[in-house]
């Protein structure tokens, strides 16, 4: 079944991971997608450019889950690309939530190595299940509210400290500046801990109120990397090889940020597959 730009899945399978879906948002929030590229169903032809493009961080050809079989049985698979978001403070906790998830649904996880925490299969992918149609009372199982709308947050990851409050978010300029900010009315603020990836998405989430801000992407350098540049965008981080591009950037008002090269490396991988 044809569900997006390269992203087809058996039937059984389809039905399963749209009743992930929905028991990822009614829960928790969260609209759980696919990693870009070919991170469903898997054509033989692709298996073939991505093993000679990852080594050993894709199958050999033929053997792949992402292929229907796996083992010598039937085996369809999907790579998650925002798993983490189920709990973006706690990655630990957000994948336990993950693999509640797929357990409700008939996907199993953790599988194939080198390990692939966002890598879930079908193991009876032409079989539509009748679960697809349970329901979950948001109302029961959401995680509670903030009693506050504009409750304040103080956004902790490698690439330093955001101050997030009514919807805004401020980048704190040095550490200086985050021991000096408290409530002075006795409100709660609150402190998450999270990847730089994850900061950066928050970031740009809130700078996409200004519409001009929003047709930019971040410009990412790497953290005792060989100076190659990033760009993110739309959940995929790809290479800025165009000095041009990047002054051009710069001089529009886009954000830019240092992240880890392992950050960097691990969401790379993530998009173009096992």
């Amino acid at each position: 079944m044809y569900l997006g730009p390269e992203f087809y899945l058996p039937s059984g399978t389809a039905a399963r991971w749209r009743a992930l879906q929905r028991l990822g948002l009614e829960k928790y929030g969260v609209w759980l997608v696919p990693t870009p590229g070919w991170n469903g169903y898997r054509p033989l032809s692709i298996q073939y450019q991505y093993r000679a493009e990852l080594g050993i961080w894709a199958a050999v050809p033929r053997t792949s889950s992402h292929g229907l079989t796996f083992n010598g049985r039937d085996m369809a698979a999907i790579d998650v690309n925002n798993w983490r978001a189920l709990a973006p403070w706690s990655e630990s906790l957000a994948w336990a939530r993950f693999v509640a998830l797929c357990r409700i649904v008939g996907f199993i996880v953790d599988f194939v190595s080198p390990q692939e925490l966002w890598h879930i299969g079908d193991p009876d992918p032409y079989t539509i299940p009748a679960f697809a149609v349970v329901t979950i009372n948001p109302g029961t199982t959401r995680m509670p509210e903030p009693e506050e709308d504009d409750m304040p947050t103080i956004i902790s990851s490698p690439i330093g400290q955001s101050l997030s409050i009514g919807g805004v978010v401020v980048p704190f300029p040095t550490p200086d500046d985050v021991k000096s900010t408290k409530s002075t009315t006795g409100a709660p603020v609150q402190i998450m801990e999270t990847t730089s990836v994850m900061h950066s998405s928050i970031i740009a989430a809130a700078a996409r109120q200004d519409a001009a801000a929003a047709q930019l992407p971040i410009v990412v350098y790497a953290q005792g990397g060989n100076g190659t540049v990033y760009i993110y965008e739309a959940g995929r981080i790809d290479y800025l090889t165009e000095e041009t591009v990047l002054h051009d950037l710069l001089a529009r008002g886009a954000q830019s940020v240092t992240w880890p090269q392992g950050e960097i490396d691990s969401l790379r991988k993530q998009q173009q597959g096992a």
